[in-house]
């Protein structure tokens, strides 16, 4: 098949719903990593407590000039009170972003008025310059800190607050599916993007996966065959297998899930090439 076929297939199997969004991390070679994506995508920046909001709004900024959609996270725990919320908004309207993510944070103590993102998507609501759009997170394997009852009341709390979710990272379908299927029954009215790893070294996967406590990802690839000789064999994971599992839901727009969320790891040019190779995902 030559590439003009391929390309051709691709757009007719591809919905005209489905998004893909590429998560980077405000951290050096941040800019080759972007420069490695597709003219104009959708970027998600994070940020963490040791670099603080301000290296996230210059990250951001950075990728507005070089042409891309931004989408930067705000975290709650870093944010210090309303006055510091309002200028915050404004700097993003400025850019042109019309479009945050809202976290907790991984701070241990929050620096000011907003310990959790609910506080944090409270005061926005009532403020003019709210973005158009407003993501949450979600987590179809649960919190390692959060009982499971509770950060259900939290997720619906939020998506009276909110316009999408983005789920953790998964690199299994099944915990995914499940999740999604659960919400479907309890009215879960949020468009939901899955959020699944990029192309990235096994066993930085394995580190980054105990870290966020994906104890059923890893109970259950214990239980498929080959797991070690997959896991410490071959140097790359690439998503392959669970985008082809995945993709069924991919295709029910209101259902399923409205797109993917990459969690790249500034690892954008081989899990750029990996999604774009894998028919009828790619673009």
């Amino acid at each position: 098949m030559n590439d003009a076929n391929r390309a051709a297939l691709a757009a007719l199997a591809r919905p005209p719903w489905l998004a893909t969004r590429f998560e980077l991390l405000p951290i050096r070679g941040m800019r080759e990593a972007a420069a490695a994506l597709p003219a104009g995508a959708l970027v998600t920046m994070t940020g963490s407590p040791r670099h603080g909001l301000e290296r996230t709004l210059e990250a951001s900024e950075w990728l507005v000039g070089a042409g891309f959609q931004v989408v930067p996270h705000l975290a709650a725990r870093l944010v210090r009170d309303h006055l510091h919320l309002e200028r915050l908004l404004a700097q993003l309207a400025a850019l042109g972003i019309e479009d945050v993510f809202v976290v907790g944070g991984d701070a241990e103590r929050p620096v000011g008025d907003f310990p959790h993102g609910l506080a944090l998507l409270e005061a926005m609501a009532s403020l003019s310059m709210r973005p158009e759009r407003v993501g949450v997170p979600a987590y179809p394997e649960g919190h390692h800190r959060i009982a499971a009852a509770p950060l259900q009341r939290d997720l619906e709390a939020k998506a009276a607050l909110a316009d999408y979710a983005v789920t953790q990272l998964c690199f299994e379908a099944a915990p995914l599916l499940a999740w999604r299927e659960r919400q479907r029954r309890l009215g879960l009215p949020l468009p939901v993007y899955a959020g699944i790893p990029g192309v990235m070294d096994r066993r930085r996967l394995l580190t980054i996966a105990l870290r966020l406590g994906l104890g059923p990802s890893l109970r259950a690839l214990r239980r498929q065959d080959g797991w070690l000789s997959r896991l410490f064999g071959a140097s790359l994971y690439r998503p392959d297998a669970l985008l082809r599992d995945l993709w069924p839901a991919l295709e029910v727009e209101r259902e399923g899930f409205v797109g993917l969320h990459v969690y790249t790891f500034n690892q954008t040019e081989p899990s750029r090439a990996s999604l774009e190779a894998l028919l009828p995902v790619a673009r």
